[in-house]
């Protein structure tokens, strides 16, 4: 591992998901050098209209069993359970991040596949910080992101993602983290603390950019009334068949995404693409050939899905191999919306028997809404109420 990282691994904020090669650091906290103080008296707007995900209600909708999937041996309906994948919620944030992430990865991927010059694939970490008391307004966040592209394309970033981070973590809390020394990173800890999130926070704008960069220029003075820059590291070279570059990107995509910051009743993105890699400007599916990019897309996917706690944010679970068939032992599935074909397949029916297929249709029925459990079982959370609402729609209630 190169120097750049020095002493990185042993800061209690960042630990590492797995050992080996491809673990690199995210909480680097080389960034907490473009800090504003914590001790600033006023209290900015943007401030208190503005949160991380996860700190939300829970949707109606989500965490209720559904029919799912059935088997393809027997027939037997499975159960799965329906999930928002809303930024704000407290259950399902961690699968909005990691959607996020893989869709990071695959267009930062592509671009630098697409880079026909060895040192124009590089990409860089890099934070871009306003003066202190700056970002007052969520117009000024809007205005923020544009100042910090400008700097970051005059810095030498060609291109990229900007992320925005609207709070730091309070220096009492970092001391109370270390000397607790928790499993994962400092932002799980946050989490899972039973103070508000904000009472373990503070007010601390900034823009990190993961871009494409030869050359970084160095920040230009210690000022408090200009805005600061800094480049943190260089990613993981990146090739596309090695594991270890889209590793690296996944998982500071996902440490990133972790705290990321948006407003709390707005829809306002705060992942933003500029310069080469802005929308409009850069097209993986124009730029890449077919095969390459699919190569990019499944490898991403593999990688997103294996990686359990990303960077210490302590979220997300690996993808698991598909349980056995309850009923016959099998593991291959189809889709419940795949039911109608296999019941009209009567030598597969006639195989699996009349039980299991009427079972096969009453699932399909309950998920299309033809077929609902009684009032009160409508929108079972737990197993115990999933079993008697399963069994209401099998009897007909």
């Amino acid at each position: 591992m190169s120097t750049e990282f020095g002493g990185l691994r042993a800061d209690p904020a960042f630990r590492e998901s797995d050992a080996g090669p491809s673990a690199r650091p995210a909480a680097e906290r080389d960034a907490d050098g473009l800090a504003w103080p914590e001790g600033m008296d006023v209290r900015f707007y943007a401030d208190s209209s503005m949160t991380i995900p996860g700190q939300g209600a829970r949707p109606e909708s989500c965490g209720v069993y559904y029919p799912s999937e059935f088997c393809d041996e027997c027939g037997e309906p499975t159960f799965g359970k329906s999930f928002c994948e809303r930024r704000l919620c407290p259950d399902c944030w961690w699968r909005w991040s990691r959607n996020r992430a893989e869709n990071i990865t695959v267009r930062l991927g592509a671009a630098r596949y697409a880079a026909e010059d060895a040192q124009d694939k590089r990409a860089v970490h890099t934070v871009a910080s306003p003066p202190e008391g700056e970002i007052r307004t969520l117009t000024d966040v809007q205005q923020g992101f544009r100042d910090a592209y400008s700097l970051a394309k005059e810095r030498g970033v060609r291109g990229g993602v900007c992320m925005f981070h609207g709070y730091r973590v309070t220096q009492a809390a970092k001391e109370e983290f270390r000397e607790a020394d928790p499993e994962g990173g400092i932002w799980k800890w946050i989490r899972e603390d039973e103070r508000d999130w904000r009472d373990l926070t503070y007010w601390s704008p900034h823009y990190h950019i993961v871009g494409m960069a030869r050359d970084i220029e160095a920040d230009r003075g210690e000022e408090s009334d200009v805005w600061r820059f800094r480049r943190i590291r260089s990613l993981a070279r990146f090739e596309l068949t090695d594991r270890d570059g889209y590793e690296d990107m996944v998982r500071l995509s996902r440490y990133l995404m972790s705290h990321l910051t948006f407003e709390s009743e707005g829809s306002k993105d705060s992942v933003r693409w500029f310069g080469e890699l802005a929308r409009g400007k850069f097209d993986p599916e124009t730029e890449l050939s077919e095969g390459s990019l699919s190569v990019i897309e499944r490898t991403t996917a593999e990688i997103v899905g294996g990686v359990a706690d990303v960077e210490g944010d302590g979220s997300g679970e690996p993808e698991e191999e598909p349980e056995p068939c309850e009923e016959c032992g099998a593991t291959s599935r189809s889709s419940i919306w795949d039911a109608p074909v296999a019941l009209r397949d009567t030598e597969w029916c006639d195989r699996i028997g009349r039980e299991q297929e009427a079972r096969l249709r009453a699932a399909f029925e309950w998920a299309v809404g033809d077929r609902a459990p009684p009032p009160g079982l409508k929108n079972p959370r737990t197993e115990e109420h999933l079993e008697d609402a399963w069994r209401a729609v099998l009897e007909g209630w």
